[in-house]
């Protein structure tokens, strides 16, 4: 593979739009690839609670009925106007507030009370279970109580309030009610204090509370919960089980839906609430009728006096001047005149009847001003039309138009008055019902259809969800671009996880594995080596091994795909040192379980396998165990060499593989820090550096404690060990910025422990390439 040292590299470029949160779709489809069995079991899961939703949810059904809005008549008065649309108020209410009436509590309220929706009574169930016994009762013959809990009820339990009123302070409370024997029950409070004791089919009072149970049929000891609710969290509690909706647009044609988990009960209600719309909407009309009769009474004896003084009128100027038939001229005078003289007549009638109800400054009233004005006007125009007219003649002409528009007013308001007489007895509010409604056959909640599917797209949606939280936000990188794209970081080497490392590890001294938080069975192993030795794929494992000896994996299992992914490391890092000032290399991670002490023994193997002398180095003073993979104790080691207690020479060990030389961290000192910052410490270094072809030393996490900022300033290069799914982006950078202020050089990042899945990189010729290499060694 190329490689570039880590400060030759080119400025990284400017992420766009976050490239750690935006996935291009082939990468979003190889997630959903890795994570399909995953995704799958959320499916099947999310799929089965829809399933026992449908099966053991109670099912509500929906009935309706159709009312029509009849049109009210534009003129109450019956007179005809002119240009009456705009000058009255609108005399038909719209759609929308017709169904504003029907949700009103004018409406609502008589229904509520009579089906005493104000009061709702629940039994004390089993979530679930008590759902699924319920399916299998019948109303009325209350089942057997399950697991010997006599106090739950268990389905068939049927409880009718006839009435239940209750102080103020106990409305919306939630009361006990409690079947004894005998047809008794008790009702308690909401801290279990007794309120009082009845019978049923009888009204009980006490305490100020009084109710009456027409129906109660429940084991005795069964309790359920009460609750008396205020009339307008009643009505509101009703409305989210009641639709009104306009069927046609403006057609005056309503539909109310009202839904229950009793078929018939939802028509019932639902005929229910139509009539008692029709019932308000008839009280209403015949109110209107009533006032518009008293006031046509009221002037009834003035329109009637007017007549019999217009009609005196003409009858006295006929005696006096023996007039003859009006002209050609005088009847054009006098037909043109009365239609002026009936609409200022009417205008002026109907004036009267809107000052009852509207201030004079109103619109309405100054509509119709401004229409007598009008008329006033053109009447004005038309009798100076006729100025030449004999005066006898124009006279008599004006007595008849007189005589003529006050009987007309007067014989429409009788013919009115008898019209709204009858009206009022057999009203109907102006409303009537299309078609009522009926026992619904089928429930519409819980819908098959629309459960089970939703609920397969729903487990999809759900684990695509969770797989991408994961992802992105539960887990750590898992993405080796990441640190390549975002920190300049080169990575050397990609290291899947390996199973035969996992039967070393389970060879170990119990005090040197740790627990790994965040591994599951799948991918890995719930422990670890205290280097969390890393990652391979998918391999055989050899259960032939020995316990004893070397537990690294590049010399038990050369063949193993993680170590041929540590080989293309070490060439890597052979580069790399060519370049480097010194021949030391620091192997470190951002925290605990990165892998660090299985990448450095098995690169000191590696390297050791190639031709060169090797000084493996725990530098970790405070938890090193990496003695434990050559089956070594950690006594008579670095701490020692420093503290002067021995010789370099006693320190170093032998561990069984050609060219290794290993040096422990030795005995716990109060204070690693400060050992290594002594020159001694740098000392030691210089005399290995020349005595060895390579240095390797495995540090603390650099993110838990200092030691490993000491050692990067003095070794040539620094190898990061991070690990898949374990460290944050945060924890990355830091790690980066915190090792090139300590004066370290980072030679390239090892991303290790990555998850045999099905997009890995070269994970399929890996294994292939092993398995070949297996049936050679086999054949030979």
């Amino acid at each position: 593979m190329d490689y570039y040292p880590y400060n030759s590299l080119p400025a990284p470029p400017a992420p766009v739009n976050n490239e750690r949160t935006q996935l291009s779709g082939r990468e979003m489809l190889n997630l959903m690839r890795d994570h399909i069995w995953e995704i799958l079991a959320t499916t099947a899961a999310v799929f089965l609670l829809a399933l026992t939703y449908q099966l053991v949810a109670s099912p509500v059904y929906s009935a309706d009925v159709l009312v029509r809005v009849d049109p009210p008549e534009p003129n109450a008065l019956g007179i005809a106007l002119q240009n009456q649309d705009s000058m009255l108020p609108p005399p038909a209410p719209s759609p929308s507030t017709e169904m504003g009436v029907m949700q009103s509590r004018s409406v609502l309220d008589p229904v509520i009370e009579r089906y005493r929706f104000d009061v709702t009574v629940k039994p004390r169930t089993i979530p679930v279970l008590g759902d699924i016994a319920d399916k299998f009762a019948t109303p009325g013959e209350p089942n057997g109580a399950w697991l010997g809990l006599k106090s739950f009820a268990w389905g068939g339990e049927v409880v009718k309030v006839g009435y239940l009123n209750v102080p103020q302070n106990l409305e919306e409370e939630k009361l006990r009610l409690v079947a004894l024997d005998g047809g008794t029950y008790e009702l308690l409070g909401p801290s279990g204090e007794f309120l009082l004791k009845g019978e049923v089919g009888k009204p009980a009072t006490a305490n100020g509370v009084s109710v009456l149970i027409n129906q109660l049929a429940a084991r005795p000891g069964t309790h359920f919960e009460v609750i008396r609710w205020n009339g307008v969290d009643a009505v509101k509690r009703f409305m989210d089980v009641v639709k009104i909706t306009d069927k046609v647009k403006d057609s005056g044609l309503i539909q109310i839906e009202y839904a229950n988990k009793s078929a018939s009960m939802a028509a019932e209600v639902a005929n229910a609430l139509g009539q008692q719309y029709l019932t308000t909407a008839a009280a209403s009309r015949q109110l209107n009728d009533t006032q518009t009769l008293n006031f046509i009474k009221g002037e009834l004896p003035r329109l009637l006096a007017d007549l019999r003084k217009t009609e005196q009128a003409l009858k006295d100027f006929r005696a006096k001047s023996n007039s003859m038939q009006p002209t050609a001229e005088s009847q054009t005078y006098l037909q043109g005149g009365l239609d002026l003289d009936r609409q200022i007549a009417s205008l002026q009638l109907q004036r009267t009847q809107l000052l009852d109800k509207y201030a004079p400054g109103s619109r309405w009233i100054q509509s119709i001003d401004s229409q007598l004005a009008q008329l006033n006007k053109t009447k004005s125009e038309f009798d100076n039309r006729f100025q030449g007219m004999p005066a006898s003649e124009r006279e008599s002409v004006d007595l008849i138009r007189a005589q003529k528009v006050a009987e007309t007013i007067y014989m429409g308001m009788v013919q009115k008055a008898e019209q709204l007489t009858v009206r009022r007895a057999s009203t109907t509010g102006g409303a009537h019902i299309v078609d009522a409604a009926i026992r619904p056959h089928r429930p519409v909640k819980p819908n098959p259809l629309i459960v089970l599917p939703g609920g397969v797209v729903l487990g999809l949606v759900s684990g695509i969800f969770l797989v991408f939280m994961r992802r992105h936000v539960l887990v750590g990188v898992t993405d080796p671009r990441y640190v390549e794209r975002r920190l300049s970081v080169p990575v050397v080497g990609e290291v899947l996880f390996s199973h035969q490392q996992t039967m070393l590890d389970r060879s170990l001294p119990a005090a040197a594995r740790k627990p790994l938080p965040g591994v599951s069975a799948k991918n890995g192993p719930p422990q670890r080596n205290g280097g969390e030795p890393g990652a391979g794929a998918n391999d055989r494992i050899d259960p032939s091994f020995s316990d004893s000896g070397t537990k690294v994996l590049a010399a038990r299992f050369p063949h193993d795909p993680s170590v041929e992914a540590l080989r293309a490391v070490r060439t890597t890092m052979s580069r790399d040192l060519a370049n480097a000032r010194n021949n030391i290399v620091m192997v470190t991670g951002p925290t605990t379980s990165a892998g660090k002490s299985f990448v450095a023994a098995n690169l000191a193997t590696l390297h050791a396998e190639a031709g060169s002398r090797v000084v493996l180095i725990d530098g970790d003073m405070r938890r090193g165990h990496l003695a434990a993979f050559f089956s070594q104790s950690n006594r008579g080691g670095l701490s020692e060499v420093l503290s002067d207690r021995i010789p370099l020479r006693d320190a170093l060990r032998e561990v069984g593989i050609d060219g290794v030389t290993f040096m422990s961290c030795g005995a716990r000192p109060e204070n690693p820090a400060a050992l290594l910052t002594r020159p001694r410490f740098r000392q030691l270094l210089e005399r290995l550096g020349n005595h060895f072809d390579l240095v390797i030393i495995d540090t603390p996490p650099f993110l838990a404690v200092t030691d490993a900022s000491i050692i990067a300033n003095e070794a040539g290069g620094s190898l990061l060990v991070l690990r898949s799914e374990m460290q944050s982006e945060e924890e990355i950078a830091d790690t980066v910025k915190k090792i090139e202020r300590a004066g370290g050089r980072i030679a390239g990042c090892v991303f290790n422990g990555i998850p045999v899945r099905r997009s890995t990189r070269s994970y399929g010729y890996a294994t292939n390439y092993a398995s070949d290499v297996g049936d050679v060694e086999t054949a030979s």
